[in-house]
């Protein structure tokens, strides 16, 4: 084997393994037995298209069995399996969608109401936009952006099949203000583009294909561009919503703690969700002590049901702090 082809997965695999037992804080025969657990799909019934009541009965009578998440309306497990919903007129009609339970984090997290602007960065593949849309029955004014034109026209037809009204964009999500100008919203989604490791499984060997430290790396530095880029786009006074379903501190905390540095006008709002993969946000990575207190961001670790996953939520003070502060005098 030439030294270009030297297979790096064990040293990658080392790698992720004692940066998720540092962020983890477990021993690391924990750490394995959290990294290797399947994940398992959820089901959340779409009222756009059907009344949910109806569609848990035509999913019952095919046989299928789940339990309701306590924490989110029509939202069920799936403990029969998801191959008769994923073949089923049901799931074809758009009444019931096939998601982890994590993904709805961010839009309770958002609370979006009926009249609002609301703007989705990363929108592909639309499933957190659809779940948006249930929350005010079509009635805000949804923007959906991706930079793909592949990507969009499989979640314009993903969003038609789920009942979903949405304006559609196709720009680069790190100069979105520029694109849109003028704009503002009031509710901002950034569901923003990670390394995934939140869904990576340590005996998995392709799951270390494309990850590595420095990929890492170069996403939070994306992620800051976009998150600004966002930011300018929110009304004063609004929520913005910044998700990923990875564990790196890189492209979670870090991200956060650079905004309200970079941002006075950025106020982080507590979060909390009762699942009981939930652990404390880091205050600190790499012996470095984050300025912010980031104590109400929402952190995941894996677990069989819901994934690892972040979501911090956001407000735009009306006027920065020292504005405030000018005008008192």
């Amino acid at each position: 084997m030439t030294k270009k082809n030297v297979d790096k997965t064990p040293i990658k695999r080392a790698a992720w393994l004692e940066r998720s037992r540092q962020i983890l804080g477990t021993a690391e025969e924990e750490t394995i037995r959290l990294l290797s657990r399947p994940r398992v799909q959820s089901i959340r019934l779409n009222p756009l298209i059907a009344p949910p009541a109806a569609t848990l009965h035509g999913l019952e009578q095919l046989g299928w069995r789940g339990t309701p998440y306590a924490w989110t309306a029509n939202c069920y497990t799936s403990e029969t399996g998801l191959e008769i919903i994923r073949d089923s007129k049901l799931a074809a009609a758009g009444a019931v969608y096939i998601q982890n339970a994590a993904s709805w984090l961010p839009v309770l997290a958002l609370k979006p109401q009926p009249s609002e602007s609301i703007l989705d960065v990363c929108a592909a593949p639309g499933g957190k936009a659809s779940h948006i849309a249930t929350f005010t029955d079509n009635q805000a004014e949804l923007t959906v952006n991706d930079n793909s034109r592949v990507r969009l026209a499989r979640m314009r037809a993903n969003l038609d099949r789920l009942g979903v009204e949405a304006e559609y964009t196709l720009f680069e999500a790190s100069r979105l203000s520029s694109k849109l100008p003028g704009r503002q919203f009031d509710k901002i989604l950034l569901d923003a583009p990670c390394s995934g490791d939140g869904l990576m499984q340590y005996t998995r060997d392709k799951d270390f294909t494309t990850w590595s430290v420095a990929q890492v790396q170069r996403l939070s530095s994306l992620q800051k561009q976009i998150l600004l880029q966002a930011w300018q786009l929110l009304k004063p006074g609004g929520t913005l919503v910044y998700s990923t379903c990875t564990m790196a501190p890189e492209e979670n905390e870090v991200v956060i703690d650079y905004l309200l540095r970079k941002r006075t006008d950025a106020q982080l709002v507590p979060f909390s969700v009762p699942v009981p993969n939930r652990m404390p946000a880091l205050q600190g990575w790499n012996n470095k002590a984050f300025t912010s207190d980031l104590g109400g961001c929402l952190r995941l670790a894996p677990s069989s049901q819901v994934e690892a996953f972040f979501v911090a939520k956001l407000h735009k003070l009306a006027e920065a702090p020292e504005m405030v502060y000018s005008h008192s005098q």
